[in-house]
């Protein structure tokens, strides 16, 4: 009789860390390019340092800020720390930026991002959802109301 495990990443988690692997795995700069790189803020990344992270990644955000792709770093990096509403602030800028087109990102990457604003979008729509009533589910409804 086979068992059935349960994955314990959820799939966009789970999506975030196989794009931050094959991310990761990119040459170093050629000599008289810029040390910092749009893709910076998931290099080298070890969870053990990640206050050391985000800081790195704030001055790639600082060094990169109308890219979408070093916010959309940044918010999995916030993310991973526990900071969702963080996270989700980064997810929405990402998503605008997107939207403004200043700077072309690959499918993947758009899709990644709108991946991540769609979920906050939900979040929060699920937790004002799940806020209770003020009408009791058995009561009748009011004449003149559908």
């Amino acid at each position: 009789m086979a068992t059935r495990t349960r994955s314990w990443l959820p799939p966009s988690l789970g999506a975030g860390l196989l794009w931050l692997v094959l991310s990761s795995c990119s040459a170093p700069p050629e000599p008289g390019q810029s040390q910092t790189k749009v893709d910076d803020c998931l290099r080298n990344v070890n969870l053990d340092r990640l206050p050391a992270l985000l800081k790195h990644c704030d001055a790639v955000v600082e060094a990169f800020p109308e890219h979408p792709q070093p916010r959309n770093e940044r918010a999995l990096l916030l993310k991973l720390a526990g900071k969702p509403q963080e996270a989700c602030r980064e997810s929405l800028k990402a998503a605008a930026l997107v939207k403004e087109g200043k700077h072309p990102v690959d499918a993947l990457m758009r899709d990644e991002i709108d991946l991540r604003r769609r979920n906050c979008i939900r979040l929060t729509t699920d937790r004002a959802a799940a806020a209770p009533s003020a009408v009791a589910a058995d009561a009748p409804a009011e004449p003149g109301r559908d």
